[in-house]
């Protein structure tokens, strides 16, 4: 924004400059006009006077013996013409008294009257400049001295004279547009750059930042103020979330724990309630797991172990259960290729797959396909349905938690199932990736490191 600022203050700059610094120019070019012009005015008024008793007397070879040593002397061709405009002396043949210039200033000087000043000298014009004074006897005019003065010298002058202007006004407009313009543009864009920061820290998680509206113009003032506005809507609505999920966590505890002591007492007793018990520890791993999400957005610290887990193995032995469950609901589920690969044995692999083929059998369309394969240095989990899919804007908010896509809002969940997948990848230094595939659908992919001591 602040070069096209520039680009828009800098042509009005150097506009203004220049029709500053036209008055000055035209100032120059006549000013040296005119100064050539009055010199040339004397001389002419001293011929006019030495031609005055040649044109009496008819001394015509006198008279023109003084115009050629003057053309000599000033390099300046000089004529006499008779009250009939007729040449009488010349220093030069080849005068045409028909010429625009010279008819011009002869029927003014034969008439009495002074030629008006010529007007100004620019390098890009060329000519003699024509200066012509009345020859008078006793108020009678006798005939005209007249002047061809030639004008390269002074258009030089008026030519270095401009150069040295341009020089001056491009000096001019850097110092205005380095000492003037660039500060102001500063100025002026800072509230939308402080905006643009503030806006930049909000999108990285930072809720609480703010930007200050002292100072500022009313429209920034207000910018600035919806922007805080909205700013502490979203640091409430993340707050009340967090809220939400360590109270739910909270309130599960205390049950699940009850429900444990019940069900030890039963564990020896039935096989069934053992079953029972090994899911009342997993739904006490969930509640522990919302109260980390509830608590940070980051990747936690995990928590060391000796022996890694194989990822396709584990995925393998899960993948019995849900089989089941697929062929009980006439779902279709492809098991692909399962590559060994050591991951931190503290990833929560059963929720995670739980999660990826509970939402592919409902938001998605069969066949569901289920693979492990090694990317490089990450163990890939790659759950992949063949359902409608995701736009390109909400493949950036899978994982968000309470998000749900538009075509899935009508149907029961709480948008926390792959909030849950991601914060669990990214306990261990993983992440989660969505994206379209090849054919349609959708592929939800579980990236996690590749330990390096593993042994396949």
């Amino acid at each position: 924004m602040r070069r096209r600022l520039l680009q828009s203050l800098v042509p009005m700059v150097v506009i203004l400059a220049i029709v500053a610094a036209w008055p000055l120019a035209n100032f120059i070019a006549t000013g040296a006009s005119r100064t050539l012009f009055l010199s040339r005015s004397n001389d002419a008024d001293w011929f006019a006077t030495m031609a005055e008793g040649p044109l009496q007397s008819g001394d015509i070879a006198s008279l023109r013996e003084l115009a050629v040593r003057y053309h000599e002397l000033y390099n300046t061709p000089v004529f006499v013409v008779d009250v009939d405009s007729r040449v009488i002396a010349t220093s030069r043949s080849g005068v045409d008294v028909r010429e625009p210039d010279l008819a011009t200033a002869l029927s003014s000087t034969l008439a009495g009257r002074l030629p008006a000043e010529p007007p100004a000298m620019w390098p890009w014009k060329s000519g003699e400049m024509v200066v012509a004074r009345p020859v008078v006897n006793n108020g009678r005019v006798l005939g005209a001295a007249v002047l061809r003065v030639p004008t390269e010298h002074a258009r030089d002058q008026v030519q270095n004279g401009l150069l040295l202007l341009l020089g001056g006004l491009i000096v001019a407009i850097v110092a205005v547009v380095i000492g003037i313009v660039r500060p102001v543009s500063r100025w002026v864009l800072r509230p939308i750059n402080d905006l643009d920061n503030a806006t930049h820290q909000v999108t990285r998680g930072a809720l609480d930042t703010r930007v200050s509206t002292d100072g500022r113009a009313p429209e920034l003032r207000r910018l600035g103020d919806s922007f805080n506005s909205m700013a502490l809507s979203l640091h409430q609505a993340r707050q009340r979330e967090r809220e939400f999920v360590a109270d739910a966590s909270h309130q599960l505890r205390t049950p699940l724990t009850s429900a444990r002591i019940h069900i030890e007492g039963l564990s020896r007793l039935s096989p069934t309630a053992r079953f029972a018990l090994s899911d009342i520890d997993r739904l006490g791993r969930i509640v522990q797991r919302l109260s980390r999400l509830a608590g940070s957005d980051r990747p936690g610290e995990t928590e060391g172990s000796e022996e890694p887990l194989d990822l396709a193995q584990a995925i393998k032995e899960r993948l019995v259960g849900w089989k089941a469950v697929y062929a009980a609901d006439d779902l279709e589920l492809i098991i692909g290729e399962m590559v060994p690969g050591g991951v931190a044995s503290e990833l929560e692999v059963d929720d995670i797959l739980d999660v990826l083929l509970d939402n592919a059998s409902k938001y998605g369309a069969p066949p569901v396909e289920v693979s492990v394969l090694r990317d490089g240095t990450e163990v890939v989990l790659s759950v992949r349905d063949h359902g409608l899919g995701l736009g390109s804007r909400d493949l950036k908010k899978v994982g968000e938690r309470f998000w749900r896509s538009a075509h899935h809002r009508e149907m029961p969940g709480t948008g926390l199932g792959l909030a849950i997948v991601r914060s669990e990848a990214a306990r261990v230094g993983g992440r989660v990736v969505a994206r379209p595939p090849i054919g349609g659908g959708l592929v939800i992919e579980v990236r996690v490191p590749l330990l390096d001591d593993y042994d396949a």
